[in-house]
């Protein structure tokens, strides 16, 4: 009896073992492949990787105007970027850390603040987390039809393209194109955005980023006091804020994030990336489980990955490997 218990656990030591050893083999060889990929062409690389700023910072910059308090910006930013880091290496491609767009279009309307905002987010963790501890979600990922996907995507696709264009319809005077040098800067930028599908071996991402820091660097100078070290602050969002904020806010997030933000996502990089192995429907739900887990205690913006912004992604990189964590 004695000796069939231990050998039962030596033959799971063995098996603990080799599992580990395996993923570490594939880890490595996957950060090579990322590492070759990168050296071979490092400006479409970086260049890709700001891709989904476009999606990113309008929600991030509407979020912290004068007129709105629902996040903290510099918690937002320090836990974005660790977030794309540990995504990356994770799961060996980059995968887009977005905002959570129900909550955002909720929060900004009402106004909310930032206990608020973080139960919404806090709430939505929950629920996906325990989706993906029972295998609901990839349970719902191999029953939602590939049209339903693909349909996603383009809603996604047109309903950015719309708040674009009410944008600028809001706007009856054109001459902001020739006013001054900042605002002929971005009409520039634009005008070579276009053109990015001609010539697609331009950094075109790289370039818009360096045409906003040319924008914002004459107003950081005149005003430095906005420039610090970041001082963590954390906070319990009370029991009402959960309750009502964060349900309200939250039951509208949680389809998207399923769908887009998990399955959506896993399917794309599939088609995108065939010789490279799909992020798991589960293993994604805990990745949008933790990271909100993590960050909205702290004022952090609500995020989840995303299907556009790993097109979009994949796009400025001009169809190349989608190294992980640059």
């Amino acid at each position: 009896m004695a000796e069939g218990t231990e050998t039962h656990s030596s033959r799971l030591t063995t098996q603990t073992r080799t599992a580990i050893r395996s993923h570490y083999d594939q880890f490595k060889n996957t950060q090579q492949h990322n590492l070759k990929a990168f050296l071979r062409q490092p400006l479409q690389e970086i260049s890709g990787s700001f891709g989904d700023l476009g999606t990113l910072l309008p929600i991030l910059i509407a979020y912290t105007d004068e007129n709105h308090s629902g996040i903290d910006l510099s918690s937002t930013l320090v836990f974005t970027g660790l977030f794309n880091i540990l995504t990356g290496l994770m799961f060996g491609i980059r995968l887009p850390v977005q905002h959570m767009k129900a909550i955002a279009a909720v929060a900004l309307s009402r106004n909310f603040n930032e206990e608020e905002v973080a139960s919404a987010g806090l709430f939505v963790a929950a629920v996906i987390g325990l989706l993906s501890v029972t295998g609901l979600l990839s349970w719902f990922s191999r029953r939602v039809p590939t049209p339903v996907i693909g349909g996603i995507q383009v809603g996604v696709g047109l309903s950015l393209f719309s708040y674009a264009g009410t944008v600028l319809s809001n706007s009856a005077d054109y001459s902001w194109a020739f006013s001054d040098l900042h605002d002929q800067v971005v009409f520039i930028a634009f005008l070579g955005l276009l053109a990015s599908s001609t010539f697609r071996k331009a950094p075109m991402a790289l370039i818009l980023l360096f045409a906003g820091i040319l924008i914002a660097l004459p107003k950081l100078i005149r005003n430095p006091s906005g420039l610090g070290i970041w001082q963590p602050h954390a906070f319990v969002p009370p029991f009402r804020s959960f309750w009502n904020e964060g349900i309200t806010a939250g039951l509208g997030q949680i389809p998207l994030t399923t769908l887009n933000s998990i399955i959506a996502v896993s399917a794309l990089s599939a088609d995108l990336l065939p010789d490279v192995p799909a992020p798991r429907p589960t293993a994604m739900g805990f990745s949008v489980a933790a990271m909100n887990l993590i960050g909205c205690w702290f004022g952090s913006m609500p995020v989840c990955h995303g299907s556009g912004g790993l097109a979009a992604q994949y796009r400025f990189e001009q169809d190349l490997e989608l190294v992980s964590s640059f």
